[in-house]
Order: C-alpha cells, then structure tokens, then sequence
C-alpha cells in the first residue's frame, strides 16, 4: 500500500483504549473526539449515494476475485495499538525515506523527534511494518508506517504522524501525515480485542478493497492512492454501512455479531486499497506477550471450534456478513455536521 502517489498529491494541492469519564456519556473507547466522524452513530435513514448499488457491486466483486472472502487482517497489514506510560522513555527516530522523497524529511521531522518507545515495541508483520502509540499523559498519539528497528536498537520510519490534543481531534492527521493513504489514524477504526470481549464496538470500522477510484477521496479522507478510473469504484474516505434490516442475530460467530451491529450503528470508512476486501483488528501479539502467548482471537471469533485448526477463523468470521448488502453512503458525508 505505497503511499508515494498520495503523498505527493497532498504535497502539491496543499487505541487506542480511552478510560471512561464519570459522566453519564463515557468517552468512545478509540478515544477521540465524540464529535468526530468515528464516533457518531448513523441515522436509520441516512441517505445513500445515487450510485450506491453498482459501488457495492464492484466491492463484491473484489471479494470473489481476491480470495473470495472478507477477511480480518489482525497480525499482519494492521497495527499494534500500544498505550504508554508517562514515563515511557523517548527516542528520536529516524526518516529512513524507503519512497526517496528526501523533501518529505522536514514535514514529518516533529513527529519523530521524541517518541516515547515501549523496549517490546513491535509493528505489524508484512510490508507496511505499522505501529500506533498513544500517551494518556500527554494525550499524544502517533502511527508510524514501515518501522524499523537497527541492530543497535534505534527506530526508523518511513512515513507515518503525531496527533496532539487526541482527545479533543476528530480523528484525523494533519495533511499530508498519517500512516495510511488516506491521512486516517489506526487509532481511530481498529477493531480492539477489549471490545469483541465486551460484545460493543463504539465506533466507525475500517474498509479496504483492492479497487479503489484514482484521484478521488471523500471526507475524511485527507489523500488518496486510488488507481482505477470509473464512477462506481469506491473513493478512498468514503463511508459505508450495513444494512439495519440485515438481521444480525443468525451470524454464527458473536464476534462476527459485535461487528455487525458496529457497521449497521457507526458504518465502515475506506481507509485505503489492499490486495483483498479486509477490515483491521488490533494485532494480537502485544497481548499474546502478557497472556502465555495464547492467541485471543482464536475464542473470540470461533468459541465453539468450527474452524480446524486454529489460525483460518480471520478469514471465515465474517463471511456470513453479505457484502451485498453494504450501502454507500453520499460523498463527504457528515462533513457539514463536524465541527472539524
């Protein structure tokens, strides 16, 4: 998932588990603003982009000719999702520059200047190596986009962003930072394993096809690296649900339930393209550290041992969702209602 083209673009046209208050409106548990486009439920109603049907056809469409399924992605093109203590020690990282775009050292030198970086701090297998970092104390946050470790312990990045005042942001990087294509932080859409485990997610998911539009993002989306000309391919930003008449109770798997209901309430934001249709969920591999390395996603997603052997369930736990039965929603939706 290059972000070369976006970046360049953005340059020329120029969770993260927050602790619940004592009021009787708790903060969303990726922590940004309630305001923001994460945490706002749908209406029942919403309107639908005129062009909605034929944009979920090509999503469909995506499926059955990259794997034919909607996958998980957990431990590997997601991101582990650290929260930091204040007296986490802090490093300056590097701008290692893999896209040699040396111009971009200056725009991104603040957020790598003094990063408080946990000893165990690991990033997600595969080519984006991500990793997203929050401190309550400062309430500070950062995703970082193929990290890096050297052999003398000192950590690089290749793209990536700091967000000051988290809390009080909508979820959205400052143009052109941020580790995806579209400028929209890990913290705000990862699936975190505390909420399979409670049975409610309080906020936007993430989406990512394969085919996203060239030239073309929605609100809030801040960029893009879509590549494929055509009305009816989906925009990087825009925003989708499921269908509230989709009956939630016959999914199988209740994580795949907890899902469900989270797409119909908050919806799903194309977040960026991929090699197949996936949505992202914290990477296990922190928690596995702290629990004997036991996988947790194995329980939550396949309680009853459907799936044999363990290690497949990603791909099948939300295969019963149809995907046809997604809406899109009108371009830049919700964006007159942000105080943003």
């Amino acid at each position: 998932m290059l972000l070369r083209k976006a970046l360049i673009l953005a340059l020329t046209t120029a969770l993260v588990m927050a602790p619940a208050t004592a009021d009787a409106h708790p903060r969303p548990t990726n922590g940004f603003a309630k305001w923001g486009p994460w945490n706002q439920k749908l209406p029942r109603n919403v309107p639908l982009a005129p062009n909605s049907q034929a944009i979920v056809d090509n999503i469909k469409l995506d499926k059955e000719q990259n794997y034919g399924s909607w996958a998980i992605n957990t431990d590997e093109y997601s991101a582990p999702v650290y929260t930091v203590g204040r007296h986490t020690p802090r490093r300056q990282w590097r701008f290692s520059d893999c896209l040699g775009l040396p111009h971009l050292a200056p725009v991104i030198a603040d957020s790598l200047r003094s990063v408080p970086t946990p000893g165990d701090l690991i990033v997600s297998k595969g080519t984006d190596a991500s990793v997203a970092i929050y401190q309550p104390s400062t309430d500070t946050y950062w995703d970082f986009w193929r990290a890096e470790k050297d052999a003398l312990g000192n950590w690089s990045a290749c793209w990536g962003g700091k967000i000051e005042n988290y809390s009080r942001n909508p979820g959205i990087f400052d143009n052109p930072l941020g580790a995806t294509a579209t400028g929209l932080p890990f913290g705000a859409f990862t699936i975190r394993i505390e909420e399979l485990r409670r049975g409610y997610i309080d906020h936007a998911l993430n989406i990512v096809t394969v085919r996203t539009r060239a030239n073309c993002h929605s609100w809030p989306a801040t960029r893009n690296d879509g590549f494929v000309e055509g009305e009816d391919i989906p925009c990087e930003g825009q925003r989708f649900r499921l269908d509230p008449a989709f009956d939630v109770s016959t999914l199988t798997s209740p994580a795949a339930r907890t899902i469900a209901r989270a797409m119909q309430e908050y919806g799903l934001i194309m977040t960026d393209k991929g090699g197949a249709l996936v949505t992202y969920a914290e990477d296990p591999r922190p928690h596995m550290a702290r629990n004997g390395g036991v996988d947790p996603y194995f329980e939550l997603f396949d309680p009853d041992h459907l799936v044999e052997p363990d290690g497949p369930e990603k791909y099948f736990v939300l295969s019963e969702i149809p995907v046809e039965r997604l809406q899109a929603l009108p371009m830049d939706y919700g964006r007159n209602r942000s105080r943003w």
